[in-house]
């Protein structure tokens, strides 16, 4: 039992996603690969984000869309290339993130995706402000803090 107990409270580190009324939790590794994608309201178009986690952040790695003036409206001092795969991709300055702030808009088509797994933030929370952060959790107090939401 004392085994089952410490394996229950030992911390580790997942993605959680929430309104403050709803939570999702999922696993997310170090170096795994985070990509926030949406359509961006000027031009009409898909941008992808691409983060990894490292520590307890997200490290925004670069930003990719088939629209270029999409990728220069980031305003960064990098070189904006055609990538493999059509798409416009701009490497993003140095940066590390304890938190996204998402604000979901109703044609945003906003999605949260790793290898493992993938979100749409719309049917899931709403139209609503979304925080996005690693934290350290242990698995007891993951489902517990989860189910304390849903029942509000």
């Amino acid at each position: 039992m004392i085994v089952t107990g410490v394996a229950l409270s030992a911390p580790v580190p997942v993605l959680t996603m929430t309104d403050g009324r709803r939570l999702v939790v999922a696993p997310l590794d170090a170096g795994d690969a985070l990509t926030y994608s949406y359509r961006q309201s000027i031009y009409g178009v898909p941008v992808y984000e691409e983060f990894v986690r490292r520590d307890y952040t997200l490290d925004l790695l670069r930003v990719r869309s088939p629209d270029i003036r999409s990728v220069e409206y980031f305003g960064w001092d990098g070189d904006i290339v055609e990538g493999a795969d059509g798409l416009w991709v701009e490497d993003a300055p140095p940066s590390d993130h304890a938190e996204l702030v998402i604000r979901i808009a109703p044609l945003g088509q906003q999605r949260i995706a790793t290898a493992r797994w993938a979100y749409d933030l719309l049917p899931r929370f709403g139209e609503t402000v979304v925080t996005v952060r690693v934290e350290r959790l242990a698995p007891l107090a993951e489902w517990w803090r989860a189910l304390t939401l849903a029942l509000r």
